[in-house]
C-alpha cells in the first residue's frame, strides 16, 4: 500500500489504519478498546484521536487509498482500453489482488460495526464525487454533466453492492461487480 503523494500527517493516518484493519481482522472484531487498539496501531491514544476522531474513523484513511487506487487505475490505463475492462481493472487493484485478503476478512467487520458501516457508506459517497471527473473522459462526455455524476454513482454502487454480496451470500466480489455494472449499463430504469 502506497502512501505516495500524501502529506507526512496522511501517511501516518494510513499507517496507523492499515495497523487498526489488521488488529481488528486479528481480533475477528471491531468491538475493541480504543487502548487496545492504539497498541496495535503503534501509537498513543493521543494519536490515536488525533488521528480518528472516533473509533469508527479509523478504517478510513484505508478507504480514502482504496479510491485513490481505483481513480489511478482509471488514468493509468491504456486510452485504448474498453471502458468494461478499465472498471474491472480498477476494482481489481483497489480491493483484490495484493489487498484481496484484507478485503474478504475485513468487509464483514466493517459491516456488522454499524458507525463502520457509516463510515463507508460516507466513502462509498466520497469516492462518487472523485470519480466523475476521473470517468468522465473515458467516456467521452464533460465532468460536470448529471450524465458523469450517474455514471460515478453506478460504479460506486456496483462496488458496494459487490461488497455486500461478498460478506452476505459469499458470491464471489468481482462478478458481482460487473454484473451490477452491466445491470445499471442496461438501463432498465430509463423514462420511456
Amino acid at each position: 500500500m502506497s502512501d505516495e503523494g500524501l502529506t507526512a500527517l496522511e501517511g501516518s493516518r494510513l499507517h496507523a489504519s492499515v495497523r487498526c484493519c489488521e488488529f481488528f481482522i486479528s481480533r475477528g472484531t471491531t468491538d475493541l478498546p480504543i487502548a487496545e487498539i492504539a497498541e496495535a496501531a503503534g501509537i498513543s491514544q493521543r494519536s490515536f484521536h488525533r488521528y480518528f476522531p472516533v473509533k469508527a474513523e479509523s478504517v478510513s484513511p484505508v478507504f480514502d487509498w482504496t479510491t485513490r487506487r481505483f481513480d489511478e487505475a482509471i488514468l493509468e490505463a491504456a486510452p485504448e482500453t474498453d471502458v468494461s475492462s478499465v472498471l474491472l481493472a480498477a476494482f481489481r487493484a483497489s480491493l483484490l489482488g495484493g489487498v484481496a485478503e484484507r478485503t474478504s476478512a475485513l468487509f464483514p467487520l466493517v459491516f456488522a460495526d454499524r458507525e463502520m458501516w457509516s463510515v463507508f457508506l460516507r466513502k462509498v459517497h466520497d469516492g462518487e464525487r472523485s470519480l466523475a471527473p476521473v470517468l468522465a473522459p473515458r467516456l467521452g462526455i464533460p465532468a460536470d454533466t448529471v450524465a458523469a455524476r450517474a455514471a460515478a454513482a453506478a460504479v460506486a454502487s456496483a462496488t458496494r453492492i459487490a461488497l455486500e454480496a461478498m460478506v452476505t451470500t459469499g458470491a464471489g466480489p468481482e462478478e458481482t461487480y460487473m454484473q451490477t455494472i452491466d445491470a445499471f449499463a442496461s438501463g432498465a430504469v430509463r423514462r420511456r
